[in-house]
């Protein structure tokens, strides 16, 4: 019986009206601070991602001074565990008000909160060693707390990342690059595995950009980590929220029914 109720609903759906919208959630992006990117062209790539999210219809808010660090706080705060997929993005530095500097809180900080949720949540970092923090704040340890991976680290100057099949189709504006600060994927342990590799090197031993996912919790996407590099920051991060925004997208016939492909797919 249930399965003719799901089938019924299957023909309902597909005999009516179809708009596709982006999954819930937000986009949030942080320039108040930087590093490995002065602020003035990091606000320019900031406002080159905000346009794209904005012509894609993906709702989002720039924070773009170091007296936003509270505010960013209680939104991350308050989008944990609120069944959308959000997304933070960074210009080298994560405040303190996510993780507390000098690594005094390796555990149950609002950052760590956030991509440990099962919303799939992800934070994206650009330029400077992802979590380090200004002035060695936290150092390695940022990102060996944040992945609770002890020893994984980012280092290797100038690895040249060849852009994947996937990577090109992800984002067209991806160039191959030479990454200061490469994810090192043989370094995953736990539940971290690749969702996507945009490029990586002939070993695929490192990327960047990649999306990391830790089990079915959050993400971590390190994209174009480099030292000062004029690489389209913006442009990829935008082609890259885009892309992960439509892998949830929804289907709502007339504005009554919600469901997702997923759900359809998963009728028998």
């Amino acid at each position: 019986m249930r399965n003719t109720i799901l089938l019924l609903t299957l023909v309902a759906l597909i005999a009516s009206p179809l708009t596709l919208t982006f999954g819930a959630g937000d986009v949030v992006i942080y320039t108040g601070t930087t590093q490995w990117i002065d602020k003035a062209p990091a606000d320019e790539q900031a406002q080159i991602c905000v346009d794209m999210l904005n012509d894609a219809g993906i709702n989002n808010t720039w924070y773009k001074s170091d007296g936003d660090m509270d505010a960013l706080a209680n939104w991350m705060e308050d989008v944990t565990d609120d069944n959308g997929l959000d997304i933070c993005v960074l210009y080298g530095d994560i405040p303190p008000t996510l993780y507390p500097q000098g690594n005094a809180m390796p555990d149950g900080s609002i950052g760590e909160m956030f991509i440990e949720s099962t919303d799939g949540d992800a934070i994206l970092n650009h330029a400077d060693y992802m979590f380090w923090g200004l002035g060695n704040r936290n150092a390695e340890g940022g990102l060996q707390n944040m992945m609770d991976i002890p020893g994984i680290v980012m280092w290797d100057d100038n690895t040249p990342m060849i852009v994947t099949d996937e990577g090109k189709d992800i984002s067209p504006s991806l160039p191959a690059i030479q990454s200061d600060r490469p994810f090192h994927i043989d370094q995953l342990a736990n539940d971290w595995e690749v969702e996507v590799s945009l490029a990586q090197n002939e070993a695929g031993t490192r990327a960047d950009p990649i999306i990391v996912r830790d089990g079915d919790r959050g993400r971590l996407i390190p994209t174009i980590q480099t030292a000062n590099g004029d690489e389209p920051k913006g442009a990829v991060a935008a082609e890259i929220i885009i892309w992960l925004k439509s892998t949830v997208t929804s289907v709502e016939p007339d504005g009554k029914l919600t469901t997702t492909w997923g759900d359809l797919k998963a009728i028998k």
